[in-house]
Parts: structure tokens; sequence; C-alpha cells
């Protein structure tokens, strides 16, 4: 059973966001509830012990999205920003799609 800890709703435009902070017997999460006119929901859940990186994330994005476009900055996915990607061992390739004058071969 999960007990509510906290809830907070905001629209933006067509969009209605529920956050509810709760807490159940696996810990305390953040559920960001996101609602659409037609009815339509997504959820996501944050346990917790992510919900700093998570708005420093956030906050991230926003910055850059304040950045003029000249100078934004591409993010790599699933990488927090704080942290380089790890290089790639002999077991982990990088991949490399191929160059567009290379022959593709079968």
């Amino acid at each position: 059973m999960d007990t509510q800890l906290r809830n907070a709703h905001i629209r933006v435009e067509r969009k209605q966001f529920t956050f509810d902070l709760k807490e159940n017997l696996q810990g305390t999460f953040l559920r960001i509830t996101e609602e659409v006119n037609s009815g339509r929901r997504n959820s996501i859940v944050i346990p917790a012990s992510g919900l700093e990186l998570f708005r420093d994330t956030l906050n991230e994005v926003i910055g850059l999205n304040k950045a003029p476009v000249e100078n934004r900055v591409v993010l790599p996915l699933g990488q927090p920003i704080a942290e380089p990607p790890a290089p790639a061992t002999a077991r982990q390739e990088t991949f490399r799609p191929p160059s567009p004058a290379a022959p593709v071969t079968k």
C-alpha cells in the first residue's frame, strides 16, 4: 500500500502534470503523471535515491534550452552530464555507422 507524502499539480498548455511523492515497503519515490485533454496518461517513477540527479539533469537541460542556438551542446542520452561516458573496452565496442562512401558488404 502506497502512503501519500506530498502532492502537487501544474498545467502546461494542454497537459496536466501531477507530482506524487509516496512511500511503500520498497522505499520513497516520486511518480510524475502526464494527462492530456484526451484522457491519455503516462507516468514515470523515480526512486528517492535518484531525485537529486533527476533535478540536476533537468536543471542542466533547462539551462541549455535558454542558451542561444549557436551555443547549444547536444547531450549524450542516458548519461548524467557530470560523468564522462565510460571508455570502450575490448568486450564493449562503440558502434560506428559506416561512412557514406564505404561499400556495403554482404
